[in-house]
């Protein structure tokens, strides 16, 4: 019975048979215009052959080579390639390549997108944490003013910001400088060329200042009477300590521009605020007006 299977078996894999077997094509980058989800693609090859070849062919699949720079591809944000272009390399590659008829399908789309490279402002997801009472006196620096990255156009061109996240540390209560890391789920969309920052700042002690200032009416209109009530306002803000004493109280104005409104009322601006002021409030934030005309 064995014998007789094993005849068997030697004589059905002697036939020749029509069927498909796999061709794995390796995609080589001499090109910068793609990237690649994927460097290996296997194609089904239709062959008429015996079925110990299909048997070999499918346990040791042959391996062609694609130059991407050689690549016939038309559309960028699309690309594909002819079955055509294949059978023609795969010929060029094995001199005995009789017995593929060709690939399957007639159009075979790429595991690759369309690349370009894209700069970035750096951001910080949060601001580092500071002792009670203590701010920052100005902006923050970063060591670089933008970071690039190289990969998808499709997905580069989604991303806004390069956001960079701070280490976990004690509260700050002076100047610092500390290493910021590009968020693992933005550094994993592209290949960038740095994923660490650094972050500087000049923090102080805050504290509360507190005016009360005359309302001034900006674009009253002639011969028109404009009474206003309240007619000053308390005024309230953080301050730097060192700040304090350089404080001007002359060039703090209250200002309220006139137009008539349903509600009668008048929205307060402050102007003439140190550039390092911090949560100000204006109570009251709104006042009443009547006009004589």
């Amino acid at each position: 019975m064995v014998f007789a299977a094993v005849i068997w078996t030697l004589s059905a894999l002697s036939e020749t048979y029509i069927t498909t077997v796999p061709v794995q094509f390796k995609l080589q980058a001499d090109s910068s215009a793609f990237v690649f989800s994927n460097t290996h693609i296997e194609v089904p090859a239709q062959v008429s052959s015996t079925g110990f070849s299909i048997l070999y062919r499918r346990i040791f699949p042959r391996k062609v080579a694609l130059m991407i720079s050689e690549l016939p591809i038309k559309e960028a944000e699309n690309p594909t390639l002819n079955s055509d272009y294949l059978l023609n390399k795969y010929k060029q590659t094995y001199s005995n390549s009789s017995e593929i008829n060709g690939f399957v399908p007639a159009v075979i789309s790429l595991p690759m997108t369309q690349a370009v490279q894209k700069s970035y402002s750096p951001k910080l997801a949060a601001l580092p944490k500071f002792e009670e009472g203590y701010q920052l006196i100005s902006p923050l620096r970063f060591s670089l003013d933008s970071v690039s990255a190289f990969g998808s156009k499709a997905i580069l061109e989604k991303l806004d910001q390069a956001i960079f996240k701070l280490p976990a540390e004690n509260p700050i209560r002076e100047n610092f400088t500390l290493e910021a890391t590009l968020l693992d789920s933005i550094a994993n969309l592209a290949n960038w060329d740095t994923t660490i920052v650094q972050v500087s700042g000049k923090v102080d002690r805050y504290s509360d200042v507190t005016f009360v200032l005359p309302i001034t009416l900006i674009d009253t209109p002639e011969n028109v009477l404009v009474s206003l009530s309240p007619r000053q306002v308390k005024i309230k803000f953080a301050a730097p300590l060192s700040s304090l004493r350089s404080i001007d109280e002359t060039k703090l104005l209250a200002e309220a521009v006139f137009e008539k409104t349903s509600s009668g009322q008048l929205s307060v601006y402050v102007t003439g605020l140190p550039k390092t002021a911090k949560k100000l409030t204006i109570s009251p934030p709104t006042v009443s007006y009547l006009t004589v005309e």
